[in-house]
C-alpha cells in the first residue's frame, strides 16, 4: 500500500511539472525512495540519438546532487557506439538503451559482462563501494529508448545495510519508468511548442524587417520598453501594489508586444511606408517637377518668340518656383494643412499645359486629393486601411493554438489601439475593458511612435514633445495618466532613450496633467 501510494503521488508530481530539470530531479529523487536506492543518475538521449548524456546525478551518503534546477552537469556522455561502429556493449547504462532490456546486477565489482572501470575510479576518489545496480530504459510511446535511469546501493531499510534489488524492484521500476517517461515527453512537448512559438514570433519579426525596417524595429522597441515598465512596477509598491509580474507573465507581454502589429502583414507596402503624400512606387512630386519644367520651357519659347516681354517670364518664373516650393513642402505632411493652403494647392492645380497639343491641368485629381491631407501623408481611405491592421491581428491570432498560459497575449496584442474613453479601435473598448496590461501596450506602442528617429514620413520627437502629446492624450480620455505619471516619476522614459533614442531627442520632459 506504501509503494502503490507512492506511485500515486509521483504521478501527480510528475505530471504538474513543466521544467524538464527540475522533474528530472523528483523522478530519481522518487525512484531512490521508491526502491530504497542510495545512489541514482538519469541520462537522456541527445538529439542525434548516438548517445546519453548525463542529467542528474545523487549520492545521497556522499551528498552528491549534480545537475537540478536547470544546471548542466560536466560528465562525459555514454556512446552508443564504439569507434568502429560497432555497438557499445561495453557500457551498462548503453546496452540497456540500445537492447531496451532492463538489467539487474547484485555486486558490479564481480561481473565481467561491463566495464566498470569509471565506475571504480569514482568509488576510489570518493571512498565508495558500488554493488547492487538496476538499470532501467525509459521508453516512450513507440517503444523508443529516450533516456536511462540508473540505481545503485539498494539500502535494506530495518539493517540500514547494502542489499540488492530484488524481484518487486524490477516490477515497480516498470511502473516507475512509465509514469517517468509519460511526464519526460510531456515536458518535451511542451518545451517544443514553446520553441516553436518563440521562432514563430522571430519569424514575424524577420518578415515584418524584411517588409518594413521600421515596423520590424518598433515591434523590438516596443517590447523592449513594455519589459522596462514592468520590471519598475515589480520594484514598486506604492501606485501597483500587490502587482507583480513573474517571468511567465513577462514572457507573454513580450509575445504581445511583438505580435500586436502583425496585421500590417495584410497592409500594402506603399501604405505602410508612405513617407510622403504622393508617395507611390515612387514619390509623384517628381513628377509633378517635370511639368513645371515643360511650363518653363513652354514660356522661354514664348519669350524667344517674342510672344510675352521679358518682366512677364520673369514673373512667372518666380511663380512657379514658389509654387514647387510650396508643394514639396507640404508634401512632406508634417505641416497642419490649413484652409488657405487648401486653397493654394486648387489655384496651383488650375495652372494648364500641353501635353501631346492637349491642354491639361498641372495636378490631376488624386495630386490634389493627397496634397490636401489636413495632418500627416495619409489619405482616409489609406487611414481605414492602416486601421484595420488591429482587426487583422485579431483575426491572425485567433485560431494559433497558443500555449494556456500565453494565450493572453493574442487579447493584448489586439487591444493595443483601443482608449479609455471607449473612441479607439477596432471593437471602441472603454475603461472598463482594459485591464492594466492592455495600458500599457497601449502607451508603449505610442511613446515609440513618437520617439522613434526611423519612421519615414515623421520626424523624431524630443522627449519634452512626447511627454506634451501625452499629456493631451490622457486629457482627451485616451490614455491611462497614472501609467504615464509612473513612467515619468520613476524616469523609465529616460532609461529607454539612453538605449533607442537620438542625443538630440533626449531633454528634460515635463507633464501637463
Amino acid at each position: 500500500m506504501d509503494h502503490t501510494r507512492k506511485l500515486f503521488e509521483l504521478s501527480i508530481a510528475l505530471l504538474g511539472e513543466k521544467n524538464l530539470y527540475v522533474l528530472l530531479e523528483k523522478i530519481v529523487t522518487v525512484a531512490r525512495d521508491f526502491t530504497g536506492a542510495d545512489a541514482g543518475s538519469l541520462y537522456l538521449k541527445n538529439n542525434d540519438k548516438d548517445r546519453l548524456e548525463f542529467k542528474i546525478v545523487q549520492t545521497g551518503s556522499l551528498n552528491i546532487y549534480i545537475g537540478a534546477h536547470d544546471s548542466e552537469t560536466d560528465w562525459r556522455p555514454v556512446q552508443l557506439h564504439l569507434a568502429d561502429g560497432s555497438e557499445n556493449f561495453r557500457n551498462v547504462s548503453a546496452v540497456a538503451a540500445i537492447t531496451g532490456e532492463m538489467i539487474l546486477i547484485d555486486d558490479c565489482y564481480n561481473i565481467s559482462n561491463y566495464d566498470f572501470s569509471g565506475t571504480r575510479e569514482f568509488d576510489a576518489r570518493n571512498h565508495y563501494r558500488t554493488q547492487s545496480m538496476i538499470v532501467i530504459p525509459l521508453k516512450d510511446f513507440d517503444g523508443e529508448v529516450i533516456g536511462v535511469l540508473q540505481l545503485i546501493n539498494k539500502i535494506d531499510p530495518k539493517t540500514r545495510k547494502l542489499s540488492i534489488f530484488g524481484e518487486f524492484d524490477r516490477e515497480s521500476s516498470v511502473a516507475l519508468a512509465s509514469q517517468a517517461t509519460v511526464a519526460i515527453i510531456n515536458t518535451k512537448l511542451f518545451q517544443e511548442l514553446e520553441r516553436f512559438l518563440e521562432k514563430f514570433i522571430q519569424s514575424i519579426g524577420e518578415v515584418f524587417d524584411e517588409k518594413s525596417p521600421y515596423t520590424g524595429n518598433h515591434l523590438k522597441k516596443v517590447g523592449h520598453l513594455v519589459k522596462l515598465i514592468l520590471e519598475a512596477i515589480n520594484e514598486e509598491n506604492i501606485l501597483f501594489r500587490g502587482v507583480y509580474y513573474t517571468k511567465d507573465k513577462m514572457d507573454l507581454m513580450e509575445i504581445a508586444s511583438l505580435l500586436h502589429d502583425i496585421g500590417k502583414i495584410a497592409v500594402p507596402d506603399h501604405i505602410i511606408d508612405k513617407a510622403t503624400k504622393l508617395q507611390l512606387l515612387f514619390d509623384k512630386i517628381e513628377l509633378i517637377a517635370e511639368r513645371f519644367e515643360i511650363i518653363k520651357r513652354d514660356l522661354k519659347i514664348e519669350l524667344l518668340e517674342h510672344k510675352i516681354s521679358r518682366d512677364f517670364y520673369e514673373f512667372e518664373l518666380s511663380r512657379l518656383e514658389s509654387d514647387l516650393h510650396f508643394l514639396r513642402e507640404i508634401n512632406s505632411g508634417e505641416d497642419f494643412m490649413t484652409p488657405a493652403k487648401i486653397e493654394r494647392v486648387l489655384n496651383i492645380s488650375k495652372i494648364k499645359y500641353k501635353l501631346n497639343s492637349v491642354e491639361v491641368s498641372l495636378l490631376r485629381e488624386d495630386d490634389i486629393k493627397n496634397l490636401s491631407i489636413v495632418r500627416g501623408t495619409l489619405t482616409e481611405e489609406e487611414r481605414t486601411i492602416i486601421m484595420n491592421h488591429a482587426t487583422m491581428t485579431t483575426k491572425i491570432l485567433k485560431n494559433i493554438p497558443f500555449p494556456k498560459k500565453f494565450v493572453e497575449a493574442k487579447r493584448i496584442a489586439s487591444n493595443h489601439h483601443e482608449k479609455l474613453n471607449g473612441k479607439g479601435y477596432p471593437q471602441g473598448l472603454s475603461d472598463s475593458k482594459l485591464n492594466l496590461d492592455d495600458r500599457i501596450l497601449a502607451i508603449a506602442d505610442v511613446f515609440e511612435a513618437l520617439s522613434s528617429a526611423d519612421r519615414p514620413y515623421r520626424k523624431p520627437k524630443k522627449l519634452s514633445e512626447i511627454f506634451k502629446i501625452l499629456s493631451f492624450m490622457v486629457k482627451d480620455g485616451e490614455l491611462d495618466g497614472d501609467i504615464i505619471q509612473f513612467i515619468y516619476k520613476s524616469k523609465i522614459y529616460l532609461k529607454y532613450a539612453e538605449q533607442e533614442m537620438l542625443p538630440e531627442q533626449i531633454d528634460e520632459p515635463k507633464l501637463f496633467f
